[in-house]
């Protein structure tokens, strides 16, 4: 507002009428963008939080893929931090006449770079678990259910815990709850008709498992058991993918890698070798 438009309005006038305010006071606003700098290592802070709680709440969205929005937020510290420099030496000693050249080579740079990498990305952009409000459901715990409260800490009896597993691990398999590819805790949760806090409990504390890496493992095999069945010998890796609740052809891959150490294609290879 104070060198901009005072700027703008002096590329159509002659004599510069805005010089004298000019003086010093480009540099000097310039430095406010120091507020994004500050904005930026905040939102690194909060998305190292986020990525370390998202497998236990999700089921298609994995903390790897928060990588490139890790990326975008260093590539803009770098810029804005390159931009600081430049405006704090031009403040002391004089200009730098190829100072802008220098910051549109690393915004070029870079932007072409988070292209590349960002051709592959799934929701997280934009995720729909983050635009939904979601209404929270209080129940009733019964005080057999519950050993001991500490706190906030609800710990569960073993009893119960094994029943709840034997109970969610058939209706899993009865129903394929996995197929569904917006499947979160607590949808899950209010199919068992239980609070997200002791699915929660279940699968981290007792069962020892993310609530992602244990939906994911269903789908894996219902992609095996697919790749094996004929009828499905015309469907593509990423089509049988869909059909079994996952929602990425990046997400697949890298899912059906880690629990199985071999790609789909891989796989599949090795059971037409078989035929």
């Amino acid at each position: 507002m104070f060198a901009s438009i005072p700027k703008l309005v002096s590329l159509f006038n002659s004599p510069n009428v805005f010089g004298h305010l000019r003086v010093g006071l480009e540099n000097l606003v310039a430095l406010s963008i120091i507020y994004s700098l500050i904005y930026s290592i905040i939102a690194i802070k909060i998305l190292n939080k986020t990525k370390k709680l998202v497998n236990l709440y999700y089921s298609n969205v994995n903390h790897s893929d928060f990588n490139w929005l890790l990326k975008f937020l260093y590539a803009t510290i770098l810029i804005i931090s390159i931009d600081i420099s430049i405006t704090i030496f031009e403040v002391l000693y004089g200009d730098i006449n190829i100072a802008i050249g220098i910051i549109a080579f690393f915004v070029v740079f870079l932007i072409v770079y988070l292209a590349y990498h960002g051709i592959s990305q799934t929701k997280v952009l934009l995720p729909k678990f983050l635009l939904e409000k979601e209404v929270t459901v209080k129940k009733d715990i019964s005080k057999t259910d519950v050993i001991s409260l500490n706190g906030n800490k609800t710990t569960y009896s073993t009893n119960e815990m094994q029943s709840l597993q034997q109970q969610l691990e058939t209706l899993m398999q009865k129903q394929k709850w996995y197929l569904n590819a917006e499947l979160s805790l607590k949808s899950l949760s209010e199919k068992l008709d239980i609070s997200d806090k002791k699915l929660s409990y279940l699968l981290n504390q007792y069962m020892q498992i993310s609530f992602y890496d244990y939906i994911n493992h269903f789908r894996v095999e219902e992609v095996k058991e697919k790749i094996k069945n004929p009828s499905f010998s015309q469907y593509t890796l990423l089509a049988i993918a869909l059909e079994c609740g996952f929602n990425s052809k990046t997400s697949f891959n890298r899912t059906f890698h880690r629990f199985e150490s071999v790609t789909p294609s891989s796989f599949r290879n090795q059971i037409l070798k078989t035929e």
